[in-house]
């Protein structure tokens, strides 16, 4: 099938400004021509259907060694069916909030999605990734090596080696063939092999004599000395606690100053991950309250920032994150299951399950923090969709996502179940926003902003 050509359907395209129209899209070897270049092309008809480019996922767990310890660790999570019974499916698909590399292949391509980003690689499980990533049909993976407790690279920083940091960064992305900088609870995954964390980035990393705000720092300065196509991801410190969101923004405040220096059209020095997690307020988890407006009018402020929502689903899930002390804490907060790996000299990760319930005050909180993010945005092609697979809840909730950002009446719906409703509105700015998104929206959070970031 080298042409095609597909008819009628009305295209959303944000890069080309086309809001709906009704067009035809030439596709010829792989790439979108001119329809009066082709020759012989296959048809498809798309008539009342809407035509966009392919999702991009900037940041999600779907390859590498925690995914497979969540497998492992989860057999009430597989469920050994397929939900097509057709010959076009030819493996057997299994899992929910961690399924196997086929049905994730599966999964994004029936959404509509081409690209994913596995989020955290530990440089010396590389092989081990991309031998997931080869195993994963149909859609595009790419995958970032985790820095922010690199024995190395806290030694360079700590010296201010910036050139000899900058030889290492550059050396471990060839290497590991990773995408670019990220950077999980700066300082705090290290000193969590010391039974301790990083609460705040300020706090030193113990027997290194350097701060989180410090490593930060640092590797935006890497990153733009190198003149990288993609900007740092950092995975704040203190993930998930009531209060956190001066420590966010104290994070944020680090690229101010900071302009892209590449060759690549890059605009933004920095990319927040799963902001949704580093958005709260209250100094305890029973004046727990949503801080998303604060923490939106500083992302609003200042365009070299790229985020993701980390948006939460309501379900039953499995939490799995390079932030080892963070899903300590989880566990001593569920008591359930918990499983622990360090990575030596690198990173280290833990994997806990959990339920995100309508009755439990906390999760409808953290339901609404998420959606108020992209609800609050003045930009949303610096703003994108994410549930931080799976630890908010499974990548194949986007299309339930994207329902409550273009429906006042879904999210009414949704909460209409919860058990505090009043407390959660109390805590939260999200009944009184009437905002709903539109499909071109949609597809500057979901396509034409990930893709140009």
């Amino acid at each position: 099938m080298s042409e095609l050509i597909i008819k009628n359907g009305f295209v959303v395209d944000p890069l080309q400004g086309i809001k709906g129209d009704r067009m035809d899209i030439g596709v010829k070897d792989g790439k979108i021509v001119e329809t009066g270049t082709l020759s012989n092309p296959k048809t498809i008809d798309a008539a009342g259907m809407t035509v966009m480019a392919g999702g991009v996922d900037v940041h999600s767990h779907v390859v590498g060694p925690k995914v497979n310890v969540g497998r492992l660790f989860r057999p009430e999570d597989k469920l050994f069916k397929s939900p097509l019974k057709s010959p076009t499916c030819s493996r057997m698909e299994m899992g929910f909030s961690v399924p196997s590399t086929f049905k994730t292949g599966y999964d994004y391509a029936r959404m509509g999605y081409v690209f994913v980003n596995e989020a955290a690689m530990p440089p010396l499980h590389s092989p081990h990734v991309h031998e997931e990533i080869r195993d994963t049909p149909i859609i595009d993976n790419a995958a970032m090596p985790v820095f922010g407790n690199n024995w190395f690279t806290l030694e360079y920083l700590k010296n201010n080696e910036i050139e000899n940091n900058a030889a290492y960064t550059a050396w471990l992305l060839r290497a590991t063939r990773g995408f670019g900088i990220k950077v999980v609870n700066p300082g705090g995954s290290e000193a969590w092999g010391w039974g301790l964390n990083c609460v705040n980035i300020h706090d030193p990393v113990p027997y290194f004599d350097i701060t989180p705000a410090e490593i930060v720092k640092g590797l935006i300065e890497t990153n733009e000395h190198l003149g990288l196509p993609h900007s740092v991801h950092l995975h704040c410190n203190n993930l998930g606690n009531p209060g956190n969101y001066v420590d966010t923004l104290e994070s944020l405040k680090l690229a101010e100053g900071y302009a892209p220096k590449n060759d690549f059209g890059r605009k933004q020095v920095m990319h927040i991950t799963h902001l949704q997690f580093h958005s709260y307020g209250g100094d305890s988890w029973g004046n727990f309250e949503s801080k998303a407006k604060d923490v939106m009018d500083y992302v609003n402020a200042h365009d070299n920032l790229t985020v993701d929502m980390g948006q939460v689903t309501l379900d039953e899930t499995t939490t799995m994150t390079a932030d080892g002390p963070f899903e300590h804490h989880l566990c001593s907060l569920n008591h359930l299951k918990w499983a622990n790996v360090d990575v030596e000299l690198e990173t280290a990760a833990g994997v806990v399950p959990y339920i995100y319930s309508p009755k439990v005050k906390v999760c409808t909180i953290q339901w609404a923090v998420g959606l108020e993010l992209a609800l609050f945005s003045k930009d949303l092609m610096r703003t994108f969709i994410t549930t931080d697979h799976p630890n908010a809840g499974p990548f194949t909730r986007y299309p339930r996502v994207i329902t409550w950002l273009m429906s006042r009446a879904a999210r009414d719906a949704t909460m209409k179940t919860f058990k505090w409703l009043d407390k959660t509105i109390d805590a939260t700015s999200i009944d009184g926003i009437d905002r709903e998104l539109t499909l071109y929206e949609i597809a500057q959070m979901t396509r034409a902003g990930p893709a140009q970031a």
